[in-house]
């Protein structure tokens, strides 16, 4: 079941010089194209990168891509759902069809098929060193945005107590299992923090030492909003703000 996960990510900056040069030096990314830049992390292709036009007035950030098998229902879905459309669906020969689209709060995500057949299998065991492993929504209206993904794409919501009065919701794909015998997360999603009024999709890249990452991310340019922090039987993670200011975390695996 390769469907309702997150498959890609975008990142749209206003400055493709100055993000080409901070994620290759953090991550070692490989980039090549023109006006699109495809990302590499190992042997992976894992997304893309391009320069924001004079016209697009959205600020530098990452975009989600999730796998479903109909495009345009999925954004008849969206819509009856409550969520608002950017870009309808549009095709890309030979690559695949897409839309860009947001959930009730104002996150934003793009609904993705691919015209290759078997290019987004899912595959097992943790994701590749510098390859995107985790996705987590930061929601103005928690409860909204779940009972939203649950109708769109149904994801089941899993509260899950993080003690302190935190929860923390993770998102369970119908259908799958993982080695552990459970659902497959398509993510998790928790409560927008104190002083950010808006909702994003908050993309996780897998490390080998977050704590050297961050130091070396700070000397970049980048801004540290969450210093490394345990997760027990997950992890260590820290989140920051890139140079160009697009939200990003990292994770090093406990496994």
């Amino acid at each position: 079941m390769n469907k309702h996960r997150f498959v890609w990510h975008d990142l749209n900056t206003k400055d493709l010089a100055g993000s080409k040069r901070f994620y290759t030096e953090i991550f070692g990314w490989k980039l090549e194209g023109d006006d699109y830049l495809h990302i590499t992390a190992g042997d992976q292709m894992i997304g893309g990168m391009r320069q924001l036009g004079p016209n697009e007035p959205q600020p530098t950030s990452w975009l989600g891509y999730i796998s479903v098998d109909d495009v345009a229902g999925a954004v008849s879905t969206i819509q009856r759902a409550g969520g608002n459309v950017f870009m309808p669906a549009t095709t890309m020969d030979n690559v695949g069809t897409f839309a860009v689209t947001a959930d009730p709060t104002g996150s934003v995500f793009a609904p993705w098929k691919s015209a290759r057949p078997g290019e987004d299998a899912e595959r097992q065991g943790p994701p590749p060193l510098f390859a995107f492993a985790w996705d987590e929504l930061m929601s103005t209206d928690p409860a909204r945005a779940a009972a939203f993904y649950q109708e769109v794409f149904g994801w089941e919501p899993k509260p899950v107590d993080m003690g302190g009065g935190m929860t923390y919701t993770l998102f369970h794909r119908p259908g799958t299992k993982g080695p552990d015998g459970g659902p497959i997360g398509a993510g998790g999603m928790m409560k927008s923090p104190p002083g950010v009024p808006h909702s994003f999709w908050l993309p996780y890249v897998h490390v080998d030492n977050t704590d050297e990452r961050c130091e070396r991310a700070t000397k970049l340019g980048a801004q540290v909003t969450v210093p490394p922090t345990d997760i027990p039987n997950v992890g260590r993670f820290a989140c920051w703000l890139d140079p160009q200011q697009a939200s990003i975390a990292i994770l090093q695996s406990a496994r």
